[in-house]
């Protein structure tokens, strides 16, 4: 079994002309490539007709059997005014978990205004998934790895030390850094999301390096390390995201119950999706 613990709907990539199709895509691509669940991520930007915010997945997701969904506080716009709605959806099951976009929005994880999140969060037993690398959807944010540095997620974890705390995209380039700064800090998990990028291997410093510090990860805690593609990006013109992030994992020459944990089975635990052996 594999479970894609982030993906997006979304048109950008021409993945279909509505969120509609865009959604029938990416079933498709998933049967082809192998994938038997996946979890969709709400987008930060909001009404945007091309890639789903929360509103948008909630409707997508709930008569697909194969995705869940994730929920996205809009702290900037509404700080931790709607901890009651995502009480709520967490409680029902729609959402299992929630996704903060520092980088693509002007605030690090240390902001009080998340506070309420991660007291919701840990008291439910749902992770936090944070996003964190060199992009940002905002052309104002120049230098995004200034608010998702993973010295604020530390921080976070030690204030909240039951509180499951996934780093998405590994904080490219600086993926050393990433490493050596949450080693010892043992609620924080990996999603592997973007790590097979040509152009996130390339800025941070080749696959041979991105393969070392992964397998470094899985050795100090193989039960914290989940696989994601941030699919529809990270496809070349040859290869589909979704094969050249399991080919990732494959490169780490990991025994067969390794690559189940990281494929699906850790995944199933953190987010608690009930999926069976």
């Amino acid at each position: 079994m594999i479970i894609d613990a982030h993906v997006h709907v979304s048109t950008y990539t021409g993945k279909g002309n509505s969120l509609d199709e865009a959604t029938d895509t990416l079933l498709e691509e998933m049967n082809l490539n192998g994938i038997d669940y996946a979890i969709v991520i709400p987008d930060n930007l909001e009404n945007d007709p091309k890639i789903a915010d929360l509103d948008h997945t909630l409707n997508l997701v709930k008569d697909q059997k194969r995705l869940f969904a994730l929920g996205s506080p809009q702290i900037i716009q509404r700080g931790s005014s709607e901890i009651d709605k995502y009480r709520k959806l967490v409680e029902e099951g729609k959402i299992k978990g929630l996704k903060l976009f520092p980088g693509h929005d002007p605030y690090n994880v240390a902001d009080e205004r998340c506070t309420p999140y991660y007291e919701l969060l840990q008291n439910l037993g749902y992770p936090v998934v944070i996003h964190t690398g060199d992009i940002s959807s905002d052309p104002k944010i120049t230098n995004p790895l200034d608010y998702n540095d993973p010295k604020y997620i530390v921080e976070v974890a030690k204030k909240f030390p039951n509180l499951k705390i996934v780093i998405a995209h590994y904080y490219w380039p600086k993926i050393e850094y990433c490493y050596d700064i949450t080693r010892s800090v043992s609620n924080i998990c990996f999603e592997i999301s973007g790590c097979a990028d040509d152009e996130v291997i390339k800025a941070s410093g080749g696959k041979e390096k991105m393969v070392n510090v992964l397998k470094r990860t899985v050795d100090d805690r193989p039960d914290k390390v989940i696989f994601g593609t941030d699919w529809p990006l990270c496809d070349s013109k040859t290869e589909s995201g979704f094969k050249k992030h399991i080919d990732l994992v494959k490169s780490l020459s990991l025994s067969e119950e390794l690559e189940q944990s990281i494929f699906w089975k850790n995944a199933n635990r953190i987010y608690n999706l009930g999926l069976g052996d």
